[in-house]
């Protein structure tokens, strides 16, 4: 992936073509799909996308750079454009060339069976998996990987073994029952689906995470069934004016403060009429900590009618990744006060 536009560092095709000892010549498909893709009509430059490896097959462009399939022996290469959106586009175009429709016909179909665990650690999933999958663990492929607390196990494998991999599967959801929450869907999926499920309505209120808790909601498609808004007070003043934290408290406690985050979630509620409020406050970074309050530290509130759940975390990483760790600690606390109100 990645190399194929029109600039002098895209080597991509070039560097195939000197691997694979065939010429780079202008392919009269690609510069078609180049000719299309621009409006006003390709510069020598954009041109430059069309010339592959002699014998490639050209698939169409998402953006203007096309995608090719080249077969080396029994292998078939497969390049692709490096922007994601453009990434996803072209490989899905390229499944349908001759040289991958024929192999895929010929190929043993394969399946692929994930679960999600949030603050297991990898660790505990690793012996679960160990556990669960001792009988069938040299006959199917499996992975761990964790970011933001979350651990996700996936587990690819040909149809024949379906059976033994749903049992594996139940059991390590059964092991882990505590921490699993998803087979594959994103928190922000499950917890929305959960809110939809009960009726529920949401707003947000953020402080340190500046309006990325309630882009992460609604990324999902439909959230304006549940998500009525949210407050991004980042500055003190507008704590007290807009989300409604009482000053006294705020002087009292300080920004970063379980009542604050618990003002923040009660006065998105009270603000927007919502069922549900999210307050989040903390320190990102780089700088805005103290021996007292380290940066990392955070506070989050869940509040709904039945009571308001706070809890405090200490993340670790850059400013980046403490805002993002941050929005994924909040859906899943929304998500499991979601489940302890829906139970019987």
């Amino acid at each position: 992936t990645g190399g194929l536009g029109p600039t002098r560092d895209d080597l991509t095709a070039a560097a195939l073509a000197a691997a694979l000892g065939r010429e780079l010549e202008t392919d009269e498909a690609a510069a078609a799909m180049v000719a299309e893709a621009c409006d006003s009509g390709p510069s020598p430059a954009q041109m430059r996308q069309a010339r592959l490896p002699a014998g490639a097959t050209a698939v169409p462009p998402a953006g203007t750079a096309p995608g090719f399939v080249i077969e080396h022996g029994d292998t078939a290469v497969v390049v692709l454009p490096g922007v994601p959106w453009e990434m996803k586009a072209v490989w899905q175009r390229a499944l349908d060339t001759a040289p991958l429709a024929e192999r895929l016909a010929a190929a043993t179909p394969l399946r692929v069976s994930r679960a999600c665990f949030y603050a297991a650690g990898e660790d505990r999933v690793q012996r679960a998996v160990d556990a669960a999958f001792a009988a069938i663990a040299g006959e199917v492929e499996l992975g761990i990987c964790s970011r933001f607390r979350e651990t996700t196990v996936e587990v690819i494998f040909g149809v024949e073994k379906a059976p033994a991999v749903e049992a594996a599967m139940a059991r390590l959801r059964q092991d882990l029952e505590d921490w699993f929450y998803s087979r594959g869907e994103s928190i922000e999926e499950v917890a929305a689906a959960l809110l939809v499920e009960v009726g529920g309505t949401l707003a947000v209120g953020e402080s340190c995470t500046g309006g990325m808790l309630g882009a992460a909601i609604t990324s999902v498609p439909g959230s304006s069934r549940f998500f009525l808004g949210g407050i991004t007070a980042y500055h003190n003043d507008v704590k007290v004016s807009l989300a409604r934290v009482i000053k006294g408290v705020l002087d009292a406690a300080g920004a970063v403060s379980e009542p604050v985050a618990q003002q923040l979630a009660l006065g998105a509620r009270a603000r927007t009429g919502a069922d549900y409020g999210i307050g989040v406050t903390g320190i990102a970074g780089p700088g805005g900590g103290t021996e007292e309050k380290p940066v990392g530290l955070v506070f989050i509130c869940v509040s709904s009618e039945a009571g308001d759940v706070v809890e405090c975390f200490r993340f670790a990483g850059g400013r980046e990744e403490v805002r993002r760790a941050t929005v994924v600690a909040a859906l899943h606390l929304l998500h499991r006060k979601l489940l302890a109100e829906a139970l019987p």
